[in-house]
């Protein structure tokens, strides 16, 4: 016990060397790249489209040009930046930038009759690094992201809230312990020429169209360690692969190939926003880490994109075939004390599955039209048992293959704000879409998230420096619903602080599968506050 004491102290001794050496770096010395702190995400009016034409977080403003727009994966109409000549980028040499910030978060529930400390689940302090470092053809680009778990607010705050169980190095070189993360989400090698791109290393992969839902979206897995709750930049997580984008005329495209299979990370078992099934079954449910696919070769995933734009509407065909980013909750076996049944185990079990998509988008007038679908012919689902009581369960659960379809449909509008009122100068948004999944063969359970409505509002005033969200997120099939209003304050000299508040309401099905998942975090309503300081 004293050497597992001593490991944990280096440990922790380690990360926060390392969180202060980040810290610390001096913004005079290098030039910056631009960046931004991660509050609600804001959506480019249809002029001006904010385009990431490398899949990465390297955010280009691109301009509608009549006659020169081009399609570039990862949404939106684009046009291609003429790039210097060769011989001028090795005549400037390699250049370093960067840019970040770092913030402080905290989460309070407010379900709850409880104390402070009791009631404070979340103390967080969160650097994120952006590194670019080489030509304009060939370069190093990374994004880690930092997390150190503070309890000088509540010291008991850690009981609440972990990364991970244990201390591991996944294999994407995210290094975790209950305290800390250290993440590499985006770390990989880029040489390109005029007409492609090559890539390897780290990378997220922005396909598809929709804002809240990606049917199309295959290769990265959704960190779901705080549900719906993370940042925009946080819920996926990057994935080692080679990948390449060829420009053919008016056509781009991509395609990427992912050694081995990255599982979708989940909080632990304990954890606040652990999944807690213990009224609606005989037995409590216990959830088991999700599977990992062996590195071989039956377990690789690939998958290519062909993009182009015609009439004014950008059009993406997709197809892969690979590990399924959303695993099978699988009741697996009964875990007994003696000859006492305790608990029954769930197993987040991953398979591989064949996909084909399809998304457009375009822009009438002040909207922008989104949809985008994905089919499988071969989707894992598990066979339905309708007995509750255990003599009439039979674990584990039956697998089974079927067609399914998923897709998402929705708009952005650009609200004319400064036609009704004088003055205003910020960007009103009102986003809708509505997302659906569903097997197309009977007697298998429907998957969990499906039949999702989700809205946001956003308006900003004072030339930007308040900026508002409403968002509303309804589960029309079962009933549940999230309602999360909340409000920043940009100082616009880096500092930026935010404050609001989640009420998530679930209602009870007649059965343990006709459940809204929002009910099994009905008494996680949250205050949260943040506060951020980009350099």
């Amino acid at each position: 016990m004293a050497l597992v004491t001593v490991m944990n102290t280096y440990f922790q001794t380690a990360w926060l060397t390392l969180f202060v050496a980040l810290s610390l770096i001096n913004p005079g010395l290098l030039p910056v790249a631009s960046g931004g702190c991660s509050h609600a995400s804001e959506i480019a009016p249809p002029g001006e489209t904010l385009t990431n034409p490398d899949s990465s977080n390297e955010i280009v403003p691109v301009y509608a040009v009549p006659g020169e727009e081009k399609n570039v994966p990862g949404g939106g109409r684009v046009v291609r930046d003429e790039k210097p000549e060769i011989a001028e980028d090795e005549a400037i040499g390699p250049e370093f930038t960067y840019s970040g910030f770092i913030e402080f978060e905290t989460f309070v529930n407010t379900g709850t009759g409880e104390n402070f400390k009791d009631k404070n689940e979340k103390n967080e302090i969160r650097n994120r690094l952006q590194l670019r470092y080489g030509t304009e053809k060939l370069y190093l680009f990374s994004v880690s992201n930092l997390y150190l778990f503070q309890t000088y607010l509540n010291e008991r705050a850690d009981d609440h809230y972990a990364y991970s169980k244990d201390h591991r190095v996944s294999r994407n070189l995210r290094i975790s312990s209950q305290e800390a993360e250290l993440s590499f989400d985006e770390l990989y090698l880029n040489y390109g020429r005029g007409n492609f791109r090559l890539r390897a290393g780290n990378q997220i992969y922005g396909w598809g169209t929709a804002d809240a839902f990606n049917p199309t979206s295959y290769f990265n897995p959704s960190d779901m360690r705080e549900i719906l709750f993370r940042d925009d930049d946080e819920n996926k997580a990057g994935v080692p692969s080679l990948s390449g984008m060829f420009f053919l005329g008016d056509y781009t495209l991509e395609a990427v190939f992912v050694p081995m299979h990255i599982p979708t990370i989940m909080a632990p078992e304990g954890n606040f926003w652990a999944l807690s099934i213990d009224d609606s079954l005989p037995l409590p449910i216990i959830f088991d880490e999700p599977e990992e696919l062996g590195a071989d070769i039956d377990n690789v995933g690939y998958g290519a994109r062909l993009s182009t734009s015609a009439g004014g509407i950008d059009i993406s065909v997709s197809g892969y075939r690979g590990p399924d980013k959303n695993p099978l909750f699988l009741p697996y076996k009964i875990i007994f004390q003696g000859a006492t049944p305790v608990a029954v185990e769930i197993r987040p079990q991953s398979s591989i599955v064949t996909m084909f998509g399809f998304d457009l988008s375009a822009v009438l007038g002040d909207f922008v039209l989104q949809f985008e679908a994905a089919y499988s012919p071969d989707k894992g689902g598990i066979v339905e048992q309708r007995g509750t009581s255990l003599p009439g369960l039979i674990l584990p659960f039956e697998v089974d293959r079927s067609h399914y379809l998923s897709y998402a449909t929705g708009f952005n509008y650009f609200i004319p704000l400064s036609r009704l009122i004088e003055g205003h100068t910020g960007d009103t948004v009102f986003t809708f879409e509505w997302f659906q999944s569903k097997y197309l063969k009977g007697g298998l359970y429907a998957p969990p998230i499906t039949d999702i409505v989700s809205c946001k509002f956003e308006d900003s005033y004072f030339d930007g420096r308040v900026k508002t969200t409403i968002k509303g997120i309804f589960d029309t099939k079962h009933g549940g619903k999230v309602l999360w209003p909340g409000i920043a304050y940009d100082f616009q000299n880096g500092f930026l602080i935010e404050v609001g508040y989640a009420a998530i309401l679930g209602d009870r099905g007649a059965t343990w599968d006709s459940d809204s998942i929002f009910y099994y975090f009905k008494d996680n309503d949250l205050l949260m506050g943040k506060v951020c300081y980009q350099y």
